[in-house]
């Protein structure tokens, strides 16, 4: 099965280098041109179904690509973005301290009431091991994401602990390609492609 995983468009949180987490806010409008180009670079993909997080602005995303293909996106909380907890809606240097003042691996450092990046990357690609038994290994499916999901996803399928985490980019509609087959589980093949957005 190949999955092309897509963060959503600009949102003024975004803009504003705040926490979003699981809030539900939209799009602006600037996010929209960005799932607008998004859609116009996967028009030549065939795509045999579309998911999505179930928070708005995802959705949005992937509803704008999935309606160029005959699709409704299915929404699933388990492609939420990760919970933040107390931090959701704060500026990001609040956790980014946090973090920096954590003496263990960061993959298990959990916001009060949020989830750690083991959490998220463990219900998300759970989620996508769901739905290979759904799809056949010649199927291509559009799932919609969050930044730090995506991040804590490709941590779980590469193995990685939670230095790797700053090593990996995940920008608005950036585009990131995994395979699954039977021998090798799964496989990074590209991410953050946002050629669309040059």
């Amino acid at each position: 099965m190949r999955v092309i995983l897509i963060r959503h468009g600009e949102t003024e949180h975004n803009a504003k280098d705040s926490i979003t987490g699981q809030l539900d806010v939209s799009l602006n409008k600037y996010g929209v041109e960005q799932a607008e180009k998004a859609a116009n670079r996967l028009e030549k993909y065939s795509f045999d179904a579309a998911y999505s997080s179930d928070l708005e602005r995802t959705y949005e995303t992937t509803k704008i690509i999935a309606e160029r293909h005959g699709l409704e996106p299915q929404r699933y909380k388990e492609f939420r973005e990760r919970g933040f907890g107390e931090y959701e809606g704060k500026p990001k240097d609040d956790w980014r301290k946090v973090v920096r003042e954590h003496d263990g691996d960061r993959h298990f450092l959990k916001p009060d009431g949020g989830e750690s990046l083991r959490e998220v990357g463990q219900r998300f690609v759970g989620k996508l091991d769901e739905l290979r038994e759904k799809h056949g290994e010649d199927e291509t499916i559009l799932v919609g994401g969050h930044s730090v999901a995506l991040k804590a996803t490709m941590m779980e399928i590469l193995n990685l602990s939670g230095e790797g985490y700053n090593k990996l980019s995940q920008d608005n509609t950036g585009l990131t390609e995994i395979k699954h087959s039977e021998k090798r589980g799964w496989k990074l093949v590209r991410m953050n492609d946002t050629a669309h957005l040059e």
